[in-house]
């Protein structure tokens, strides 16, 4: 053997040594890391829908909900479906609904329904998302609504018996929705069913739970 070769040969073994010494594996490209970002949608998630199937949509104007014993009939009710709330509370809640569905001229009986799903009447409510009182305000809207104190019966009844007059005039536009949309606005938001054209599933069945009540008084 001359020696070109003898000094190549040598060469290969110190390399192979090295190579097991040294323990280098075979080059493995590198997993990528799991992407556990979660998208929040901008809107509920669930189907949209611009009816509901809980019988005739009742008009919205006071002269639909009225009648002579209008506050004894909403004061029964109100007795019947919150038992625990005193009987002051009851006729304080339905001489206000009363009288400020006349002044915003909406139906009494649609806003006895609403504040009776909202809260079930009880003055001092409030949910995880701070909403406060019988119609269940955020700080924010009574604010804007004039209300300086949520837990007074008269303030809070006005305010959401205002606040539903906004939500009908903004929907006055669609006269077959007006209800429903109004409903679901207050719920929703009034910008979210304008940019979606609809609500979702959950909300048709909190428009659908309000409508049954109506149809109870």
């Amino acid at each position: 053997m001359d020696g070109t070769v003898a000094t190549a040969v040598i060469l290969i073994f110190v390399f192979s040594i090295l190579g097991g010494v040294t323990g280098k594996s075979p080059r493995v490209s590198k997993p990528s890391t799991p992407d556990y970002t979660v998208s929040t949608p901008a809107y509920p998630t669930g189907t949209l829908h611009n009816e509901v199937t809980a019988g005739e949509v009742p008009s919205p104007f006071f002269s639909a909900g009225y009648a002579a014993d209008s506050v004894n009939v909403l004061t029964s009710f109100i007795g019947k479906y919150a038992k625990k709330i005193d009987n002051w509370e009851a006729q304080s809640i339905s001489e206000n609904l009363v009288k400020y569905a006349q002044m915003y001229d909406v139906n009494p009986k649609l806003m006895c329904a609403l504040i009776a799903r909202e809260s079930r009447f009880n003055r001092f409510a409030i949910s995880s998302s701070g909403a406060q009182g019988l119609g269940q305000l955020l700080p924010s809207t009574s604010s804007g609504l004039g209300i300086s104190d949520p837990f007074d019966i008269e303030q809070n009844v006005m305010g959401t018996t205002r606040y539903m007059r906004s939500l009908l005039d903004r929907f006055k536009d669609r006269p077959d929705k007006q209800v429903i949309f109004s409903i679901g606005g207050y719920l929703e938001g009034p910008n979210a069913l304008k940019r979606n054209g609809g609500f979702t599933s959950a909300t048709r069945g909190y428009i659908e739970d309000i409508l049954k009540l109506y149809y109870k008084i």
